[in-house]
């Protein structure tokens, strides 16, 4: 019978352990194995939970599963969402002007600030690297909002994605969210 933790991950502990030594730590292949590393069981291993195989003449490797992640896309589509919330629960609606638009603006970024961080949490005990995606000469704001992450397995990565449309969505009806925003309103 398989471990839990094989169970849990679709790999034994010794490749994940593997996976998180041997991986390329730099330039364009950073994040996959070299196939010149792994046993053809556990090549067949890793093709079972979505790995790729890509058979590179100078360097076959095993291409991750993984996902590059906009977090300022993600942020403009939480606030678009809670926007069309209080829209619909407070009888005139929004925008608002002045400061009032500006301090809800700030509740609506700070509540943002907690989900990403929650979701880097999460990203982070899914995978074994991550990665600013961009180029040097851009400005660091368009470098840092841009985030690969080579997860060990497609279906962490699959469920991770999910995990993200969700964290966009407005806070819950019992969310401490809504009395600041009721407060803001009266």
């Amino acid at each position: 019978m398989p471990d839990e933790t094989t169970l849990a991950y679709g790999l034994s502990d010794d490749l994940k352990n593997r996976i998180e030594q041997e991986y390329i730590h730099e330039g364009a292949l950073y994040g996959h194995l070299p196939q010149k590393q792994l046993s053809p069981e556990e090549m067949r291993a890793l093709k079972k939970v979505g790995w790729t195989p890509r058979d590179y003449r100078d360097n076959p490797i095993m291409e991750a599963p993984q996902s590059t992640i906009n977090w300022d896309q993600l942020s403009a589509e939480h606030r678009d969402h809670v926007l069309h919330a209080i829209s619909h629960r407070l009888p005139q609606g929004a925008p608002w002007a002045g400061n009032r638009q500006a301090i809800l603006e700030e509740l609506i970024a700070s509540a943002w600030d907690e989900r990403e961080e929650e979701m880097r949490i999460l990203l982070n005990s899914w995978t074994f690297a991550a990665a600013w995606s961009g180029h040097p000469n851009q400005n660091d704001r368009l470098v840092e909002s841009r985030q690969t992450f080579y997860f060990y397995t497609a279906k962490m990565r699959d469920t991770a994605e999910q995990a993200l449309h969700l964290a966009t969505e407005p806070p819950g009806d019992d969310d401490a969210f809504w009395g600041f925003v009721e407060a803001l309103n009266s």
